[in-house]
């Protein structure tokens, strides 16, 4: 059994937490908002009233927030992890989709810290978190991984491993900007085939059954077509938007070109204009509704 540190219990992290003590592990956790631990209370977790309380004692610490902002929060403010006592045998391990820049910098503050780290983002939605099917992208030493797999695998069915520090963060960065571009794609097909007049069941159909028939397209056109709304959000449009900003910088710093990225980018920005960044991607369309409506008026 495994003593560990939990920092961010939203929806997938919460839904990791119940894996890791389902497992056997003792976790205790940490999230700004004390009403979302509740399940995990309930579950068995102890809550920490900061970060470096619940570091405190743990032999592996894992971190699950939103963006850059709130990971260098949790990690080097004054109540953060990297203040805990925290033995050279520590490992502490970034779960979140941050950019490449701060995973780096983190990785060289754990370093001057004295203990092991490893970047592994995660891929797949809240619910497969729950079921023990997330993909983990892996960059860390082989002897710090295999420290880590076993508690890696209580909520994963494939850990793919990259390379070193950085390139876990690296690869779910373009993972994801593919993602965005997809999902961007789709919005914009389903609104011009609306604006042909085309039932949009019919073109969902149509889309999911040809050679552009990805999981995204397949999920993001039927749910456009079924026009809903209001529904728990599993990935936002603001989470969308951070996301392809991140991995269009990392391809600029690497001396590559994102056309493609930043028009994704310029597409989820009008979601977020428009004042939906909160709602789920799929309701994209309705964004690019309110941007077409407003285009004809001026």
């Amino acid at each position: 059994m495994a003593k560990i540190a939990w920092i961010g219990v939203g929806a997938m992290g919460g839904a990791i937490i119940l894996r890791l003590l389902a497992a056997g592990h003792a976790v205790t956790a940490y999230n700004r908002s004390v009403e979302k631990t509740r399940r995990a209370r309930e579950a068995g977790a102890v809550i920490a009233d900061s970060p470096r309380e619940a570091a405190q004692g743990a032999e592996v610490v894992f971190s699950s927030v939103t963006n850059d902002e709130a990971s260098r929060a949790v990690w080097t403010g004054s109540d953060g992890v990297l203040a805990a006592a925290l033995p050279p045998s520590t490992i502490v391990v970034e779960c979140s989709t941050l950019s490449h820049d701060w995973v780096m910098e983190l990785a060289a503050l754990a370093s001057k810290k004295g203990v092991r780290y490893v970047d592994c983002p995660v891929a797949g939605r809240p619910h497969d978190a729950e079921a023990g099917k997330l993909r983990v992208f892996a960059g860390a030493t082989p002897a710090d991984l295999e420290a880590v797999r076993p508690l890696l695998e209580a909520f994963s069915t494939k850990i793919f491993h990259f390379g070193g520090v950085g390139a876990g963060t690296a690869f779910k960065l373009i993972y994801n900007l593919l993602g965005v571009i997809q999902v961007a794609s789709v919005g914009e097909a389903m609104a011009q085939c609306e604006a042909a007049g085309i039932d949009l069941h019919a073109a969902a159909e149509g889309f999911a059954t040809g050679y552009t028939g990805s999981r995204h397209v397949t999920l993001h056109s039927a749910t456009m077509a079924d026009g809903k709304k209001g529904q728990a959000v599993a990935f936002s449009g603001r989470g969308r938007l951070k996301d392809a900003q991140y991995g269009v910088r990392l391809a600029e710093k690497m001396g590559r070109q994102s056309l493609v990225g930043n028009a994704a980018v310029a597409v989820f920005s009008q979601m977020v204009d428009v004042g939906m960044g909160d709602a789920n991607d799929s309701e994209l369309i309705d964004a690019l509704r309110a941007v077409a409506a407003k285009a004809r008026k001026s």
